[in-house]
């Protein structure tokens, strides 16, 4: 009886690792088919694909965890103290938040080195501006800093010193040069990365009188590395689509 039993013993294991290999070869076929549907279609109307949104969120929701999370938080509301935006609160540093532009940020990064990563706004140090640095621009003295700071608290309608705001749109629109790139209604360029001065989101700090004063004074350029060259396409456009369903919640556009 023993000796008749081996061999069954040893067909049913290559049966099981016959079908454990099948099912996985299943699984991998299914994944390309996916993957392919995922980079085929048009990125901002994948949400109307619900199978297909589902596997994106299931795909990229993993890749975010694990590459994105150190800068931007679990809960994807980044850290004021180091610049890292806020990817859910509605208010876009690069365009208006499609998963499109998302992914293009992702996968070429923020002055991250490629050449295709966004690069094009900095934001000079006027309390000790760089004679050799890319922005040419005036120094300005720390009371005129501070006149700045009172026409932008006073446009994002908080208080604000009437005299010395008058005062700060003059430069704001002459001297500082700041409608270069915020724009002359100081609402920012979406297109360069220049953020928007008029509302209560701030990319740096709390907004408070000593947080604005040491981003005019010392600069900001942050960064966000590219990751092209860490994730594969497809993984790629579902870390984008995840980031969008995390910042629109079904009923929110």
């Amino acid at each position: 009886m023993p000796a008749r039993r081996i061999p069954s013993l040893k067909a049913l294991l290559a049966a099981t690792v016959a079908a454990a290999l099948a099912v996985g070869a299943g699984v991998l076929l299914w994944r390309a088919h996916m993957d392919r549907r995922l980079l085929r279609a048009e990125p901002d109307a994948i949400a109307a694909q619900p199978d297909l949104e589902r596997y994106a969120l299931a795909r990229g929701e993993p890749a975010y965890r694990s590459n994105c999370t150190t800068c931007h938080g679990a809960d994807l509301k980044g850290d004021r103290v180091r610049g890292v935006p806020n990817l859910v609160d509605h208010d876009w540093l690069y365009g208006s938040g499609e998963v499109a532009e998302i992914q293009q940020t992702i996968t070429y990064g923020v002055r991250s080195g490629s050449p295709k990563s966004r690069s094009l706004a900095v934001m000079p140090a006027f309390a000790h501006p760089d004679p050799g640095g890319r922005e040419k621009v005036n120094p300005l003295s720390p009371a005129e800093i501070n006149d700045l700071i009172d026409y932008l608290f006073s446009i994002e309608g908080h208080a604000a010193d009437p005299a010395a705001a008058a005062r700060g749109e003059a430069l704001y629109s002459d001297k500082g040069v700041c409608y270069d790139c915020h724009s002359r209604d100081a609402q920012g360029d979406q297109a360069i990365g220049a953020p928007n001065l008029a509302d209560a989101v701030w990319l740096y700090g709390d907004g408070s009188r000593d947080a604005v004063f040491r981003s005019i004074a010392q600069g900001r350029a942050g960064a966000c590395p590219a990751f092209e060259h860490r994730l594969p396409p497809a993984a790629l456009r579902a870390v984008a689509v995840f980031v969008h369903h995390r910042a629109h919640p079904a009923g929110t556009s």
